[in-house]
């Protein structure tokens, strides 16, 4: 989860721009702030660190949502999206996506957020790098950060020609379930997960509900592949993102297999209470980061 900064969409008279302007300096100030305090949150204790972290993250939450105060609003049940004029369409299958994956998720995970989760939607690939500072050559259409979930427009990455076909592709390619399930990780933790598993656990649920994956898991064994201590030390900075990728997901696809969904959500349980991962897969897998490696290197080759 990278940090990310708020893209304003102003309206049309002055004093919107002045607050828009205003609002959008605030946004990236507690976007930076929230980066540095999470350095120091993680060094506090366990109980201090999940309400520090929960309070830094409702607070920015707040601001970034404020920051894209121009932009049109669409809300169902349980979520809202903010949208430029010419995306309303795009905006209702959105809200339409995001509702239909939003009780098998919370069903599966057990929690339900107290509040409409909010959503950004975005026109253009490139708009969306820029609202978090990422080069142009990035190519997500979803991402989760600090309360929030930002979407790529469908139209602007879905090549269909009826609205049947996009709306089919959104749901079973887009990012709706895999961002939600981001966001679920990330308050049943306190933020308290290593990136790989939440990863990980992102394309598990996503794969459970609508069968897409990047790639063959089991096929990252014949082509190369990351270490656990890589992608649990370094994950965003690995150059095979797409390995990368595919190594959480057989961690955790591994795990169901072999233990159980059941022994997932124990470990969310036990990331929730403080506990550090490695502590926490000791006490329900019985295994390090060494043997975890071993034995799905194990599971991936009998696939």
């Amino acid at each position: 989860m990278k940090p990310v900064t708020t893209q304003n969409i102003i309206s049309g008279n002055a004093g919107a721009a002045s607050r828009g302007g205003a609002l959008l300096k605030a946004a990236k100030i507690l976007t930076a702030a929230f980066v540095l305090l999470s350095a120091f949150i993680w060094k506090i204790p366990a109980a201090a660190r999940t309400c520090s972290y929960w309070t830094v993250r409702e607070i920015l939450k707040v601001y970034t949502v404020a920051g894209a105060c121009g932009m049109e609003k669409l809300t169902s049940e349980h979520f809202y999206v903010k949208f430029r004029p010419a995306d309303r369409n795009d905006a209702a299958l959105v809200l339409e996506t995001a509702e239909y994956f939003y009780r098998p998720v919370t069903e599966d995970f057990g929690y339900a957020p107290r509040v409409r989760v909010p959503i950004i939607l975005h026109s253009s690939r490139a708009e969306l790098n820029r609202s978090f500072g990422w080069e142009a050559k990035e190519n997500a259409i979803g991402v989760y950060y600090a309360g929030v979930i930002r979407a790529l427009a469908p139209q602007s990455w879905i090549y269909e020609d009826s609205p049947d076909g996009v709306k089919e592709t959104f749901v079973t390619a887009g990012p709706m379930a895999h961002e939600f399930t981001h966001l679920m990780i990330d308050y049943l933790t306190g933020g308290n997960y290593p990136r790989w598993f939440t990863e990980g656990m992102a394309q598990y649920e996503e794969y459970k509900l609508t069968g897409f994956t990047f790639n063959d898991p089991a096929g990252a064994v014949n082509h190369g592949f990351y270490s656990m201590k890589d992608i649990a030390e370094n994950f965003d900075d690995l150059p095979n993102q797409s390995l990368a990728y595919q190594e959480a997901f057989g961690a955790v696809r591994y795990i169901a297999g072999e233990y159980g969904e059941e022994t997932l959500h124990d470990l969310i349980r036990s990331l929730g209470a403080g506990m550090e991962f490695e502590n926490a897969m000791q006490k329900h897998l019985n295994l390090d980061y060494a043997g975890l490696e071993k034995c799905r290197r194990a599971w991936a080759s009998s696939k």
